[in-house]
C-alpha cells in the first residue's frame, strides 16, 4: 500500500471506529506487516539476526496468515541489548522519546519511539476513550504513576495547547495515600475519572457518602491492572457512573478498549496485531491463549510478535456492536496487590519495585511477595551476576523504605514459574487480596 493510502486510511479510521470496513482493515494489516517486516530485516539488528536464524526472508511473510511462521521475542529477548541493536539503522536513538517501563511489570524495558509516532499511538488511545463519551473539554483527572516528561516530547504544538490550557488533564499520584487521592479528586471535581484499576477500587472503598456525591463523573475508564467484576461494580456504584476497561501497555500504549454494547474488547486491529496464542499457534474464539503482539506503527523500535506476558481468551472476528474490528474477552493481564505493613502504611507496589529498579540495573525479571505482615521476598533472575556489594545494596535500600519491623529478603533464582493461570503475579500480598481465589480458567 503506497505511503499516501496508508497515511489517508489511518487518519480515515481515527476520524471514526466504524469508518473502515473489515476487508479493508485486513488488506491494510497485509501491506503495513509486508512493510515492516522488510524495514527490520533491513534496518534493525537484532531482527535480522532473528530471521537468519530460523531460516526466513521477507518474501516469506506476505500477510497476517504467515505471521505464525516467525518466532515469537519475549522481553528477556531485548534486555541488555543496546538501543542500536533494537533501533533501526539511520534513526537517532538518542533522539528518540523512551519509555523505561515501570518495575511494576516485573522485567522493566525501555520503549524508543519517534515524537510522530508518540502521537499517533495517543490518538489512537483517544479515540477509543471517545466512544465512551469524552469531550475535548472535559476536566479529566488520571490516578495512577506520575511520569516526568520527556524533553524530546514536549515541542512547540504541545506547548501551544499548554498555554491554551489544554489538555484539561491532571494526574494525581496513585502512590500518595488514598485518603490523599479522594481529597484531591474532590477539589478536581472531574467529568472523566480514569486511573489504573487497583488504586481507583480502593478510592472508591474510601469515598464517604459526602465525597462520593462531589465525584459523580460521566464515566470511568481504567487499565494497567486486571478489573475484576468486584472491583468494577464498587467503582461504579460509588462514583455513580459506568466503568470501561482498557487494554494497554508501553509497549503498544492500547491494545484494546471494553465495547460499551458487548461488554468484549475491540482489538485495535488498524494500529496491531493481537494474536491470542497456544505453542505459537492461533487458539480458536472462547479459548485461552498468551497474548502475543505486532504493532504497524511503531518503526523506530519495532515490535513484532512480542510476548506480552498476558493471558486473554480469543473472541470473535468482529464484535456483535458492528464495528469492523476483531475481539478478546477476558484478560488475565497485570495483578498486583498493595503490601499492608506494620506501621500502618497502605504501600502501592510500585513505589517498592520502583526503588529494585532504581537500584538493581543487573536485575532481570523478579517477583514481590509479602508473605506475613512483618516478612517480604523478593525473588529475582539476574541478567548478570551481582556482586555481594550489589546485593547488599538493594536489600539495604528496600529494607529502609519498608521499616524495621519488616524483614526483607533477596533470592537468586535461575528462573521463575508462572502462576497456575498461566500468569505472572509481580506483587503479591498473602496477607489479602482480591485476586486470590478468582477462577481463572474461564472468562469473568
Amino acid at each position: 500500500m503506497p505511503l499516501h493510502r496508508t497515511a489517508l486510511f489511518t487518519l480515515r479510521s481515527l476520524l471514526s471506529e466504524r469508518a473502515a470496513t473489515r476487508v479493508e482493515i485486513e488488506a491494510f494489516r497485509d501491506a503495513r506487516l509486508r512493510e515492516l517486516i522488510r524495514h527490520a530485516w533491513e534496518r534493525v539488528p537484532y531482527y535480522r539476526g532473528l530471521f537468519e536464524r530460523h531460516g526466513i526472508t521477507p518474501r516469506d511473510i506476505r500477510g497476517v496468515a504467515d505471521l505464525a511462521a516467525l518466532p515469537l521475542t519475549s522481553k528477556r529477548d531485548l534486555q541488555g541489548l543496546s538501543p542500536e541493536d533494537v533501533t533501526a539503522r539511520g534513526v537517532n536513538a538518542a533522539k528518540l522519546i523512551t519509555h523505561p517501563t515501570s518495575g511494576s511489570t516485573g522485567q522493566p524495558l525501555a520503549v524508543r519511539r519517534t515524537w510522530r509516532e508518540e502521537r499517533l499511538l495517543n490518538a489512537f488511545r483517544r479515540r477509543a476513550v471517545r466512544t465512551y463519551g469524552r469531550r475535548a473539554m472535559d476536566r479529566v483527572a488520571y490516578v495512577g504513576i506520575p511520569v516526568a516528561l520527556d524533553p524530546r516530547n514536549d515541542r512547540l504544538p504541545q506547548r501551544l495547547l499548554r498555554r491554551v490550557g489544554l489538555p484539561r488533564f491532571t494526574v494525581v499520584d496513585c502512590l500518595q495515600p488514598i485518603p490523599t487521592i479522594v481529597r484531591r479528586l474532590c477539589e478536581l471535581r472531574p467529568e472523566v475519572l480514569s486511573g489504573v484499576a487497583g488504586a481507583l477500587w480502593r478510592v472508591a472503598l474510601a469515598a464517604g457518602a459526602a465525597e462520593r456525591a462531589r465525584l459523580r463523573p460521566r464515566f470511568v475508564h481504567v487499565g494497567g491492572e486486571v478489573l475484576l467484576p468486584a472491583m468494577r461494580r464498587q467503582i461504579s456504584e460509588a462514583f455513580g457512573a459506568p466503568v470501561y476497561d482498557i487494554y494497554g501497555s508501553h509497549e503498544f500504549n492500547i491494545l484494546a478498549w471494553q465495547c460499551r454494547q458487548s461488554s468484549e474488547f475491540h482489538v485495535c486491529d488498524d494500529l496491531l496485531i493481537l494474536e491470542v496464542v497456544r505453542d505459537g499457534r492461533p487458539v480458536a474464539p472462547g479459548q485461552r491463549g498468551e497474548v502475543v503482539a505486532t504493532s504497524l506503527h511503531s518503526f523506530a523500535m519495532p515490535f513484532i510478535r512480542f510476548r506480552l506476558g498476558d493471558v486473554a481468551t480469543q473472541g470473535e472476528s468482529t464484535c456483535a456492536c458492528g464495528c469492523p474490528f476483531s475481539t478478546i474477552r477476558s484478560i488475565a493481564g497485570r495483578m498486583n496487590d498493595y503490601l499492608s505493613l506494620p506501621d500502618g502504611r497502605l504501600v502501592h507496589p510500585a513505589e517498592i519495585l520502583g526503588i529494585v529498579v532504581r537500584n538493581a540495573s543487573w536485575l532481570g525479571e523478579y517477583r514481590m511477595v509479602q508473605e506475613r505482615l512483618d516478612r517480604v521476598l523478593l525473588r529475582a533472575v539476574p541478567l548478570v551476576p551481582p556482586s555481594s556489594d550489589q546485593i547488599a545494596h538493594l536489600c539495604h535500600v528496600v529494607s529502609g523504605f519498608l521499616g524495621p519491623a519488616v524483614h526483607f529478603e533477596l533470592t537468586l533464582l535461575e528462573e521463575l514459574p508462572l502462576e497456575p493461570s498461566g500468569k505472572t503475579r509481580v506483587a503479591r500480598s498473602l496477607v489479602g487480596s482480591i485476586y486470590d481465589g478468582v477462577e481463572w480458567s474461564s472468562p469473568f
